[in-house]
């Protein structure tokens, strides 16, 4: 059955693309602060920057650094001066419908605070933003930060709208997303307001959904006051037409948990940064950390707002205007409200750090499901990797790891499993990049349906031909010599994309041209994931907020467990009433069956313990007279278990080779509580409607918690 939509399906970046498309044509898109982009600007020299934590024979990882750092440099105006905030991105291009410079969002706020930390703290010497200017500019965002999130228009409970209107120095939240036909009743009665209302769709400026009952707004080229034609014309008296565009262009209140956790991970590596021993002692240094704790305090009661006791997770979103959760219709006029529900996604690691900060249940960790799924290496070698949605890199990796997952053995393993895929998949297919969600190449199209489809959930076609540049920099902070050599691989094709203002994000491979776009979020992950000082930032933080005991707590590795072990049950079943055979001796069982459907063998811990399976190897070894190309290792709860069952449950899918000699398959399992709990394990071959024979025997099956030697089972 195909899980619940998660936060990264397709509708949240549909709603994405909404909120920019109205924050740009309801600001007018306005060029870009007063200053056109400089496309002529020195490039600069080298002997400025100094990368502490960069090796100096990482030459190639520095000259992409440098040019990163371009993106910054004041002359191109990317900094919204009244604010201090960041533009959204590179592109101001109205005829194509980008406004990049119009909007900002929160993730890209917090990224630049936490590059400005980084400059003052001595991480990222650079010839354009010296540390005075950095504290300075540090300062700026921090103080109308604040402001912000005291404005009404702005924010909620502590939590900010995701996106920003920047225009003439004054930030707006977005537009309307979607109307009730009700609105236009109330407003001009029963008989007109059906009348506007069908214009209104006749136009195109209204697409109806939930049986007609409501309206997304779309905002096209042709839209407002001056396109009062056609079906519109009669309404285009300035009292009607006034009224009509009032009720359209209402600004609202949209406050998006991923956006928010960004920012406020942002704000405590920033913290970190402040807190390095050389300058922790400073009054202003000590003073802007204490702004920093004040925002992150303030947020508290939003975050508990969005946490749902029910079913143990977080809603996606809140519309504080309307009072309601973020979701969408789903076709048969049924409310569907969206929730974090799948972990392995771009906001993970911020998610765990507010979980831990604010004591927010354990729960929504918990009962967040993923998928790990095999890929084939060029060796031929399988290699079981954490799946994305999408399998886009940057829902992999994030746009940066800071939860101490480098120190940890489970994350740490999991992640350099995830390079290891991404290097093979782009070394095959000269890539000089990796597949991650961004500007595709067609015309404007911004997409995450760009990945690695073999570790992706979704079976939609993905584009695999548009490897960008920024999720390197996550990359090497896991694998640097890895990523250094891939670098210098592809160095001609990297280069080339290097512009007096920082890199373009991709290449379109198979018309062998750039895509020329770039963004604010993007650069600026590329540029700390470079100079690699997020693990020891918000170490300090949370050693500072005596938060390390929580996470070492969050990441505890689990039980050791030999599921053949005597102790132990194994059930074997199917369904569609096909025989089997099923024999169970001293440390093996053997199954078979010409299955007509789904089946396989349920393996229960002794007593129907609860067991944890979290941060280890689960082992499994096995001959087989037939090969398995479709199975499933699965995890269920006990019943008596407190929390509801997940929505998207945690499943492991496999194959197994046709093998006279015994195999071995190991499966390194991450550190999270969702693997926690455990009553079952169970190992299914098969799908209904479909025959498949099967005749395999395990020899061993162990779950071997980090911290143990794996001992052979026999």
């Amino acid at each position: 059955m195909r899980p619940a939509i998660p936060v990264t399906e397709k509708r949240f970046r549909l709603l994405l693309v909404g909120i920019v498309l109205t924050l740009a044509l309801g600001t007018g898109a306005v060029s870009s602060f007063g200053q056109e982009p400089d496309k002529n600007q020195s490039m600069g020299g080298s002997q400025e920057f100094n990368f502490p934590k960069v090796p100096p024979a990482h030459n190639h990882m520095r000259l992409l650094l440098e040019n990163s750092f371009q993106y910054v440099n004041p002359v191109h105006g990317i900094v919204e001066p009244v604010s201090g905030y960041p533009a959204e991105g590179w592109n101001q291009e109205p005829q194509n419908g980008l406004f990049l410079r119009s909007f900002t969002q929160l993730t890209a706020i917090g990224k630049w605070i936490e590059l400005l930390a980084n400059i003052v703290a001595g991480y990222a010497d650079n010839p354009y933003l010296s540390r005075d200017s950095a504290m300075r500019s540090l300062s700026l965002a921090l103080k109308n930060l604040l402001e912000d999130q005291r404005n009404p228009s702005l924010a909620a409970k502590g939590l900010l709208v995701n996106f920003l209107g920047l225009e003439g120095g004054k930030r707006t939240g977005p537009l309307l997303e979607s109307i009730e036909r009700k609105k236009f009743i109330d407003v001009f009665g029963d008989h007109t307001g059906h009348a506007v209302w069908r214009a209104l769709v006749q136009k195109g400026w209204l697409l109806e959904e939930d049986n007609g009952r409501k309206g997304r707004i779309r905002r096209t080229e042709n839209y407002g006051a001056a396109y009062f034609d056609g079906v519109l014309a009669p309404y285009a008296h300035e009292s009607l037409k006034s009224r009509i565009m009032g009720l359209l262009d209402q600004r609202v209140v949209t406050i998006i948990f991923g956006d928010n956790v960004n920012l406020t991970a942002s704000l405590a590596k920033s913290i970190g940064a402040l807190l390095r021993p050389e300058i922790r002692n400073d009054p202003k240094v000590a003073s802007l950390r204490e702004e920093m704790e004040r925002f992150i305090d303030l947020q508290k009661d939003g975050y508990f707002h969005l946490f749902d006791p029910k079913t143990g997770t977080f809603f996606f979103g809140w519309d504080a205007t309307a009072d309601r959760f973020i979701g969408w219709d789903d076709g048969r006029g049924n409310w569907i409200t969206g929730r974090m529900n799948y972990f392995i996604n771009e906001f993970r690691g911020p998610w765990t750090f507010a979980v831990l900060r604010y004591l927010l249940p354990e729960a929504s960790i918990r009962n967040a499901g993923f998928k790990i799924k095999p890929y084939k290496h060029a060796d031929g070698n399988d290699s079981f990797a954490l799946a994305a949605w999408e399998g886009s890199a940057f829902q992999l990796l994030g746009l940066s790891l800071f939860m101490q997952e480098l120190r940890n053995p489970g994350w740490r393993r999991s992640l350099e499993t995830l390079v290891d895929v991404e290097l093979d998949f782009s070394g095959r297919r000269n890539l000089p990049g990796f597949l991650s969600e961004a500007y595709s190449g067609n015309g404007t199209e911004y997409t995450g349906r760009i990945g690695i489809s073999d570790i992706a959930v979704t079976d939609k076609p993905l584009f695999s031909h548009v490897p960008s540049l920024y999720t390197l920099g996550v990359a090497y902070m896991i694998a640097p010599e890895k990523i250094e050599r891939f670098l210098g691989e592809h160095w001609p094709r990297i280069s080339g994309l290097f512009t007096s203002h920082g890199p373009w994000e991709g290449w379109n491979t198979s018309r062998n041209e750039i895509i020329p776009h770039q963004t604010t979020v993007h650069t600026l992950s590329l540029i700390l994931g470079g100079i690699g000082s997020a693990q020891e930032n918000m170490h300090r933080y949370l050693e500072y907020g005596n938060l390390s005991e929580s996470l070492e707590k969050l990441y505890r590795p689990g039980d050791r467990v030999n599921l053949l072990g005597t102790e132990n049950r194994v059930v074997p079943w199917t369904s569609e009433e096909s025989r089997f055979e099923f024999t169970r001796g001293t440390g093996f069982c053997r199954f078979a069956s010409q299955l007509a459907g789904d089946g396989g063998m349920a393996f229960l811990a002794y007593g129907d313990r609860a067991i944890s399976l979290s941060n280890g190897r689960l082992v499994l070894r096995y001959r087989s007279e037939t090969e398995v190309k479709d199975a499933c290792i699965c995890f269920k709860r006990g019943n008596d278990d407190p929390l509801p069952a997940p929505t998207i449950p945690v499943e492991i899918f496999t194959r197994f080779k046709q093998a006279k000699e015994e195999e071995e398959m190991e499966i390194v399992l991450p550190a999270t509580p969702a693997l926690s709990g455990i009553r079952e394990i169970s190992l299914i071959f098969g799908k209904r409607g479909e025959r498949l024979p099967v005749d395999l025997s395990i020899t061993a099956f162990e779950f071997i918690p980090f911290g143990f030697a794996l001992d052979p089972v026999r």
